[in-house]
């Protein structure tokens, strides 16, 4: 089995149209996004090469641009179109673990609502982890 090494891209913060009430989605919020990407960086390490190694500058662009792209009710539905466009985006990447910190105002006494997934390459494919 090849190494999984991780590289990870903690705390994106995007201003998004998200939730369930369309009153929700009318004013932009912020959010929190993480990304866990899974490589083999040997290839980048030993020669101390970029060229090498995943462009965790472009994966964090990808993240932005998704996420502050379009309105959407369900933060399920970011997290998986992130996850799924990071695995497209980087052929190294063998795995992606997304999570999505939201304030929900729906909920005021709750601090967040986190959700996490986990997509790879091999069953990204077949829309399943």
């Amino acid at each position: 089995m090849a190494t999984r090494d991780k590289i990870c891209i903690s705390g994106v913060r995007c201003k998004v149209r998200l939730g369930v009430p369309e009153r929700e989605r009318r004013r932009p919020q912020l959010i929190e996004i993480d990304a866990v990407l899974e490589s083999d960086i040997r290839p980048a390490a030993k020669n101390d090469d970029f060229k090498a190694a995943v462009d965790y500058q472009n994966a964090e662009r990808t993240v932005r641009s998704l996420a502050e792209g379009r309105p959407r009710r369900l933060v399920e539905t970011l997290a998986e179109e992130i996850a799924q466009a990071l695995l497209r985006c980087d052929s190294r990447v063998f795995a992606a673990t997304i999570r999505v910190h939201k304030r929900p105002a729906a909920m005021p006494r709750t601090r967040e609502v986190c959700v996490e997934i986990r997509r790879s390459r091999r069953r990204a494919a077949r829309g399943m982890d």
